[in-house]
């Protein structure tokens, strides 16, 4: 049995979804024969980029086609098309495929001419996966292409694409779907399937599709197939069971906790998402998607129900939590203790002299209230939990001396995040403190890429602030004058992975050999993963 989103995959530019603007100009393009050589289809996955790709390869390709520069998906063509055996569509993905080899072995291919219909088409999905090789290779067919060829670029990264290879295409811009699309597209799918969907289960269907057709039909496939047997309505509770989604209730309880600056309730109900197995990425997620309507709310003054309890806070309140959730939803996505960047937003939100006071300086939450709190005590108020006040240092508190005094202690908080970029900062030479900002001279161009990517800035300003109490940003430098001596990029960096735990002794030939098997899969992971 197919999903519904193949079930229902359009077969005619009509029936592509939130997309008019360009189906009419390909319709006219097709009506008018003025085809392009090399079509490019940008934005997000599940707005119907491929779907487009494949009804384009049929219109040009249909042996009566329609007035309206549809497809006739009646003749021979058409059908062979939709049903995956044209032999004249070849589709790859370049995800997959993203070599020179592969687009030397299309380029030999694209001189034969067509074998069944009047051009040959390629749709490259996922194009900016190809290597700067790759694109080099293809870029010269682009230039000169032959007259019975077209190529369908996908992608969802624009911006990784050179512009050579923009200047020669096409452009075509897919916009995410509206909520009132999104809504109509299930309701006129669970009608023709007879799937019965209660208003806030669909609610919670068209909010985690996020403008994506596709990602809602595969979640109404998944929440239909995953009901219960005999149930009639899809209820919100099923959707939210089956999905794995937070309970409403339960983000409202945390952000009503935060705003009043109740740090020890608040703590309790992160311990309980945890113990529970909710994820936590997602719980940021939907917290987010709250926050955004009571901000909404607020601002038209239309405060009713659930967020009465936001009354009488003042706006920049919400504006700071916010701003604190978004920080902490792109740090979950590299954090070994999730819990642990929610529990961060606790102490941001507390108000000077409050009985709830909490100040955290221990990055093991759990075991710092568990110390504090006695075994069978009874707590009548909120918990209070004392922690001998730290001196908040500014950045003209501390001087490039001070940096390089406790740099080794940093570089070591480092290495349990990150052991390539410990690796770096090691062979990395300090230079100046000026205003926040650290400026290094670093060995390798490698290096400076490395580090000043957005994971590696996220662990080294998250780092810094405990070890110096101040946040910082990072400028790097390349100087090779202090690159170490006798060492190949490689060798200094496997220098300093991260120390594999003792196991018991092997005998010498079987250790010899296991080693031989590592090393290859250790240098590939120094390139891969920083």
């Amino acid at each position: 049995m197919s999903s519904l989103y193949q079930k229902y995959r359009s077969s005619n530019f009509n029936e592509i979804k939130g997309q008019e603007n360009i189906t009419k100009l390909l319709k006219n393009a097709i009506k008018g024969n003025q085809i392009s050589h090399a079509y490019l289809l940008v934005g997000s996955r599940g707005t119907g980029k491929t779907s487009t790709a494949r009804i384009l390869a049929k219109a040009v390709n249909c042996l009566n086609p329609l007035k309206d520069g549809n497809p006739c998906n009646e003749c021979e063509f058409c059908k062979s098309i939709s049903e995956g055996r044209f032999l004249d569509l070849i589709e790859i993905d370049a995800a997959s495929n993203r070599g020179i080899d592969q687009i030397r072995e299309l380029k030999e291919k694209i001189e034969f001419s067509p074998s069944q219909g009047r051009f040959k088409v390629y749709i490259i999905d996922e194009v900016h996966m190809l290597t700067t090789e790759a694109f080099n290779a293809l870029l010269k067919t682009l230039e000169e292409p032959p007259e019975h060829v077209i190529f369908i670029f996908a992608t969802t990264d624009v911006h990784k694409l050179p512009p050579t290879i923009l200047s020669r295409c096409q452009r075509y811009d897919f916009r995410l779907g509206t909520e009132k699309e999104i809504k109509g597209l299930i309701e006129e799918i669970s009608k023709k399937e007879g799937i019965k969907i209660s208003g806030d289960a669909l609610d919670i269907v068209v909010n985690n599709a996020k403008g994506s057709y596709r990602d809602a039909l595969s979640i109404l496939d998944v929440v239909y197939s995953g009901q219960e047997e005999g149930n009639q309505d899809i209820t919100a509770e099923e959707v939210r069971k089956i999905l794995g989604i937070p309970n409403r209730d339960q983000v409202l309880i945390l952000l009503k906790n935060l705003l009043d600056g109740n740090g020890s309730r608040s703590l309790e109900i992160i311990e309980e998402l945890e113990n529970t197995g909710i994820n936590i990425q997602q719980f940021t997620s939907y917290v987010l998607d709250i926050l955004r309507e009571i901000l909404s709310s607020k601002i038209r003054k239309r405060l009713e129900g659930d967020y009465e309890f936001v009354k009488d806070v003042e706006i920049k309140e919400l504006h700071k939590l916010t701003n604190l959730f978004l920080e902490a939803e792109n740090r979950i996505r590299y954090a070994n203790n999730q819990p642990l960047v929610l529990e961060m937003i606790i102490p941001e939100m507390m108000k000077a002299g409050s009985q709830s006071e909490v100040k955290i300086v221990n990055r093991d939450v759990k075991n710092m209230i568990a110390s504090v709190k006695a075994p069978e005590e009874k707590v009548e108020e909120p918990a209070v939990i004392v922690v001998e006040e730290e001196k908040k240092e500014s950045c003209e508190d501390i001087s490039v001396d001070d940096i390089k005094k406790k740099w080794d202690a940093f570089v070591a908080e480092i290495k349990p995040f990150n052991g390539h970029l410990y690796a770096f900062l090691e062979g990395a030479s300090i230079v100046k403190f000026e205003e926040g900002v650290i400026f290094l001279d670093v060995p390798f161009k490698f290096h400076k890429e490395r580090m000043e990517m957005p994971k590696s800035r996220n662990i080294i300003s998250d780092v810094f602030k405990k070890v110096y109490g101040i946040n910082c940003r990072i400028d790097c430098t390349v100087n090779e004058s202090i690159k170490p001596k006798g060492k190949s990029d490689a060798e200094f960096v496997l220098r300093n992975l991260p120390t594999q735990p003792k196991k018991e002794e092997k005998p010498k030939d079987e250790e010899n050999n296991f080693k031989r098997k590592k090393l290859g899969s250790e240098i590939e992971a120094i390139f891969d993963g920083v």
